[in-house]
């Protein structure tokens, strides 16, 4: 039987080691490679084609996610599993939509590595499920689940860095249906500038 062949993108050297000795001892992984950098680990997938790619999310200059999209343009056949210490739902909504078939916590036990790494081998959806109640729900993020599909990616296009006219264009909407989604879901959020907005991306969610 063939190995389950693993590259890994990450710029955190001390975990890369730990995980690349993980994925050394088990039998049924071959792990092809390791880059800090996330363009030259891109040109690396796309050479060696690996079965799965392990990215993490906060790289230099670009989030794991975004680097996953152009990942997939040269490796479509990859498998992408997402690292990181976030347990942001907006995240694991931007990570499914851009095409990742799985999220690993860097605090996560060795069998949930291992087991997520073989699931997602076969083609299994491996995400984090997160429980929510009206009792202990973020009530940012009880708001957040609330807001319709073409608000959320909005709202990522905007932490991303896009303008009204770029989202425009990149979404075929009018500039008016744009600034009225915007202002709309800044609305629901309470949120008053886009710092407050990134913040719940990248920083909330947590359990």
């Amino acid at each position: 039987m063939s190995k389950i062949t693993i590259f890994h993108i990450d710029d955190h050297h001390l975990f890369s080691q730990g995980l690349s000795s993980l994925l050394a001892d088990e039998g049924s992984f071959d792990l092809l490679g390791y880059a800090g950098d996330p363009d030259e680990g891109k040109e690396k997938v796309k050479q060696l084609q690996p079965n799965i790619v392990l990215v993490d999310y906060f790289l230099p200059g670009k989030n794991g996610i975004e680097l996953g999209k152009e990942i997939l343009k040269g490796s479509p056949q990859s498998k992408l599993i997402l690292l990181t210490m976030e347990k942001s739902f907006p995240v694991f909504e931007a990570a499914k939509k851009a095409g990742f078939f799985g999220f690993l916590s860097k605090s996560s036990e060795r069998k949930v590595v291992v087991k997520t790494i073989l699931d997602v081998s076969q083609g299994l959806k491996v995400f984090l499920q997160i429980e929510y109640s009206d009792e202990n729900e973020e009530p940012v993020m009880a708001k957040f689940r609330l807001l319709s599909k073409r608000e959320k990616e909005i709202a990522l296009l905007v932490v991303q860095g896009y303008s009204s006219n770029e989202i425009a264009e990149k979404l075929f909407l009018s500039l008016w249906t744009v600034n009225t989604h915007r202002r709309n879901l800044f609305k629901k959020l309470a949120f008053k500038n886009v710092a407050q907005l990134s913040a719940l991306f990248h920083n909330m969610g947590e359990t």
